[in-house]
């Protein structure tokens, strides 16, 4: 039986466009938690309000009770927790942003090069007033072949 290998020269390509103001979370050290029980999917709130923060990220944890060793109640104790943050203006320089996207782009690319030889990594970078766009190219070598057995 005679076996060979197909390999060829494929290109991964991605482009991401940001602008140099941006409005970033800054998480502030302000938190309040909420909680709760399910009962039987029915869920009875021990909070009556919405958060007091304006702007928050919200957290819901839920933990079944247990007894003995393997055997869990219908009932469900659950726990919100908001935390505030503030949306601050971040103003990036041009190589600042053109780094931070580049670094983006190539952990975005990781998962699809991974164990591929990399033959070629080109970049480019283009500004049009307040944005900038990153392209990424990554040319690898990769097996397409795929294996079929031969009928005579």
């Amino acid at each position: 039986m005679l076996s060979g290998e197909v390999e060829a020269k494929v290109w991964y390509y991605l482009e991401k466009e940001e602008s140099l103001i941006q409005e970033e979370k800054v998480k502030t050290e302000k938190s309040e938690k909420k909680y709760g029980i399910i009962l039987n999917k029915k869920t009875i709130n021990f909070y009556k309000r919405l958060s007091k923060f304006e702007k928050y990220d919200t957290m819901e944890t839920k933990n079944k009770i247990k007894i003995l060793n393997n055997f869990y109640l219908p009932v469900e104790v659950k726990k919100v927790t908001n935390n505030e943050y503030k949306l601050v203006k971040r103003e990036y320089s041009k190589e600042e942003l053109e780094e931070k996207i580049l670094n983006e782009l190539k952990e975005q690319m990781k998962s699809e090069i991974e164990n591929k030889e990399i033959v070629n990594e080109h970049f480019t970078t283009e500004q049009e007033g307040e944005k900038i766009k990153v392209k990424l190219l990554y040319e690898v070598i990769e097996k397409i072949g795929t294996e079929e057995k031969l009928v005579s």
